[in-house]
């Protein structure tokens, strides 16, 4: 009796290193789990994420969100050359870290990622958000790479008590937004890129109470929608090559407003060509000084 009793336990001890196949069916993730090649949670299967959980994750893997991934108190990805998340269905991250991977998420048009918590560096291309994400306390060190992408003009990001950095002015841009539905961003910095932003169409964007400095380009928009809402209030955009600037959009920009924000100590502050920009009550000192 006392060897089936120890057979049996050690069988238990074995069950809890998952294969991907098992990754994939199982409804609990922790610290024994390895995810090798794609893993997916199909959609209508919910996962859920032991506490203080890291997961050691393959080169050339990917998890797959179809379903739902809930990781409510901590968990830890890390690996080297793989290929991040896609979520295609929900994903809500607290005490989230990610490193190592080429692409940290892909968020569909039918998805929304929620980071509640979350620290994402080591990642070597862009991330890609046409569906919902979400984040709050984000540090999201892009280093040389790609930043967060937009294409579709679907997409909707919401960001706030964010650090955004690179690894300079020539590093790239951290967001390059070809179209994108809403933007927010508040209670954030960003610094350490080539365009902090370099927006080519947005619908609707709200930044609030902001710090953009170290960058080549603090704001760049080469077009926004001629409906929709841009409000800058309350930021801080200084010692970039350029501040504000419109580029080449004298055809295709809506009304974007700057309010009690400073813009100044830049190489060049403010680029405006089609009188769309409208400022008023700017501050004439640093808040950040």
């Amino acid at each position: 009796m006392r060897k089936i009793g120890l057979l049996t336990s050690v069988l238990l001890l074995v069950s809890l290193s998952l294969s991907p196949a098992q990754a994939a069916k199982t409804s609990t993730w922790d610290s024994t789990t390895r995810i090798e090649g794609v893993v997916t949670i199909a959609a209508g299967q919910v996962v859920t994420v032991a506490a203080k959980t890291t997961i050691n994750v393959s080169a050339g893997a990917k998890i797959v969100v179809a379903g739902t991934l809930i990781a409510p108190s901590g968990l830890v990805l890390t690996g080297k050359n793989w290929d991040g998340l896609e979520v295609t269905g929900l994903a809500q991250l607290t005490d989230f870290e990610e490193s190592g991977a080429r692409s940290s998420f892909v968020v569909a048009p039918t998805g929304k990622l929620e980071l509640h918590g979350a620290k994402i560096s080591g990642i070597k291309g862009a991330s890609i958000v046409e569906g919902v994400l979400v984040a709050d306390h984000l540090k999201y060190d892009k280093g040389d790479g790609g930043g967060i992408r937009s294409v579709s003009g679907k997409g909707n990001i919401s960001i706030d008590q964010a650090t955004l950095t690179g690894s300079g002015r020539t590093s790239g841009d951290f967001f390059q937004l070809s179209a994108l539905k809403s933007l927010s961003l508040t209670n954030s910095q960003m610094s350490g890129a080539h365009c902090a932003f370099h927006v080519t169409g947005v619908d609707t964007m709200i930044l609030n109470n902001n710090y953009i400095f170290d960058n080549a380009y603090g704001f760049m928009m080469y077009g926004s929608s001629k409906s929709g809402t841009r409000k800058i209030t309350q930021t801080t955009i200084t010692n970039n090559t350029f501040g504000f600037d419109e580029g080449s959009a004298s055809t295709r920009n809506g009304a974007i407003s700057i309010s009690r924000s400073y813009i100044k100590g830049n190489g060049k502050d403010l680029g405006l060509y089609t009188g769309k920009v409208k400022i008023s009550d700017p501050l004439l000192t640093n808040p950040h000084s």
